[in-house]
């Protein structure tokens, strides 16, 4: 909701007038009488104040958000429709079985998507909303044209909910701003697009390759033309979450598989910062390049989850066998540093201005890396090589810069890390 809204609905209930913008001193505190009230009620008819929308808009949100701590999601809900009259709210209960009514409830599941269910740890009642999670808006095959943008849309407000709930509980207490990047580092793609491709179940996988060659006693007797120019053979493989996505996108498919192999090269290292490491790896993580299905299908299933249950209790459970909550915890627990390396950089530069200068380096047999250059104060800091894309060879470099002026460093030479 745009702040330009609320902020009106903030001045529509003359909120304003309620706003407290001076430090508040406790020792001199004192009950107040009527005198008093009558009082300020003529000095503020007398006073004009300026408030920002957003200072207003944040004064709805806090509103909303008190209202949903004293009575839950129905106080909430009650809390909105005041503040925004022109929408028809309804009890969420109500609003979630409108959506579980629609999906069909004749559609099986497909062979494919059999042993979903177990990576899960759920059983969908109505299988059509796991398969609607699991398809891909390119895929066209005939009877088919639901795909997983709903879902997903509702399964980010979701995973939104259940990480800012947990944040928000914590034991002491948070900082708006340690919430904030918390929040950040646990719902951002490229987290979600790892957990999706290191989630695997068991499967069975069947090549077809060569015959081997028949014995040589055996060789005058064989019948041209009628040996089996294939063997089938049948192992037992893992397959990541992101597999059982339907789709008819050669290009998905390729992205998919190269996504698969830079998971492959930095999947130690992330585990390691994931399960122990001070801070949040976010360089490592986008050296995935990940594109946003990844994180869409995670997002999607936990939409399909909600609406199939009812209960958000049951999407927690699925985001914990994903990883998200176990991380989560962790990063509580430890104290993990997550704040944004380029944003570390600003911070530390204080009123110096940070330059990001990204060059396409040429390599053998038509690779290329990127190279970027980072200049503080018109002064060159660090350069560092190795880059795979031009974002993650700025948050790779950040992190160097950020080292380096951390441990009071002088940098002159270039790094490939």
């Amino acid at each position: 909701m745009a702040n330009s809204r609320l902020s009106r609905a903030a001045v529509e209930f003359t909120l304003d007038r309620f706003i407290i913008t001076r430090n508040i001193n406790l020792k001199d505190w004192r009950k107040l009488y009527e005198t008093d009230l009558v009082a300020a009620k003529e000095d503020a008819d007398q006073t004009t104040r300026t408030l920002s929308t957003k200072v207003l808009a944040d004064v709805v949100e806090a509103l909303i958000g008190a209202a949903f701590l004293d009575g839950g999601i129905p106080k909430a809900i009650h809390c909105i429709s005041l503040f925004l009259p022109e929408m028809d709210w309804q009890p969420l209960a109500t609003e979630r079985a409108v959506l579980f009514d629609a999906a069909p409830a004749d559609v099986p599941l497909p062979s494919t998507l059999g042993p979903l269910e177990t990576l899960l740890g759920y059983t969908f009642t109505k299988k059509s909303l796991l398969v609607e999670a699991m398809t891909h808006a390119s895929y066209n095959a005939p009877g088919h044209s639901a795909s997983l943008e709903r879902l997903e849309f509702l399964g980010d407000a979701l995973l939104d909910n259940i990480v800012v709930t947990r944040l928000f509980a914590a034991d002491p207490p948070l900082a708006h701003f340690d919430m904030h990047l918390l929040r950040t580092a646990l719902v951002n793609g490229d987290f979600l697009a790892f957990l999706a491709l290191e989630w695997s179940a068991p499967a069975t996988v069947v090549e077809a390759v060569p015959p081997p060659p028949p014995p040589l006693a055996l060789s005058p007797h064989r019948r041209p033309g009628l040996d089996p120019p294939v063997v089938l053979v049948a192992s037992e493989a893992r397959t990541s979450l992101w597999r059982f996505l339907r789709y008819s996108s050669p290009e998905l498919g390729a992205e998919g598989r190269a996504a698969e192999g830079r998971h492959a090269a930095v999947r130690a290292e992330v585990l390691a910062a994931l399960r122990g490491g001070e801070c949040y790896p976010w360089a490592l993580l986008a050296r995935l390049r990940a594109q946003k299905f990844f994180s869409d299908v995670v997002e999607a299933i936990v939409g399909a989850v909600w609406v199939d249950s009812g209960s958000t209790a049951a999407c927690e459970g699925l985001l914990g066998r994903l990883g998200v909550m176990g991380y989560l915890e962790r990063a509580l627990r430890d104290g993990v540093h997550v704040l944004h390396p380029k944003e570390e950089l600003g911070r530390l530069a204080d009123k110096e201005t940070v330059r990001y200068t990204v060059e396409e380096v040429p390599r053998a047999e038509g690779e290329k890396e990127f190279v970027c250059t980072i200049s503080l104060g018109g002064r060159r800091l660090v350069r560092v090589g190795g880059g795979v894309g031009k974002e993650e060879a700025k948050t790779r470099a950040a992190t160097v810069a950020v080292r380096v002026l951390k441990n009071g460093e002088e940098w002159a030479g270039e790094m490939d890390e």
